[in-house]
């Protein structure tokens, strides 16, 4: 199950990440946010996607990457946590709702991954 949750991130996160660096432009307007905050979201999400890919594609996946991924992931959710409150009165309504499924969305897969570290993979 552990692989699964891990394709997963890596999914969700490489489309977030891919979109986010092609589209920044239009996203800029169609979310309400600025253009280097969407950039930096992407550039960040791209590089967790990819952890959580190559963890993915282990026969054993690795702890302490994994150790690495499920602390990037909860940070990310404390950093998605303040942009939401820094830029939600500037937010579009659906800049609003992508911020609040980032923490929603990279908490989930924080708590999911850092399940499999309590117990063996």
């Amino acid at each position: 199950m552990l692989k699964k949750i891990l394709l997963a991130d890596f999914i969700a996160g490489f489309v977030t990440a891919a979109a986010g660096l092609i589209l920044y432009r239009l996203l800029t307007t169609f979310l309400g946010l600025p253009a280097n905050l969407v950039i930096i979201i992407a550039t960040v999400t791209l590089l967790y996607s990819i952890l959580a890919f190559i963890l993915a594609r282990q026969n054993m996946p690795s702890v302490k990457w994994l150790k690495i991924l499920v602390y990037a992931n909860w940070t990310w959710t404390v950093v998605s946590i303040v942009l939401l409150i820094l830029y939600i009165s500037r937010a579009t309504v659906f800049g609003g709702a992508f911020l609040i499924l980032q923490v929603i969305i990279v908490g989930g897969l924080a708590w999911l991954e850092g399940r499999y570290l309590q117990k063996p993979v």
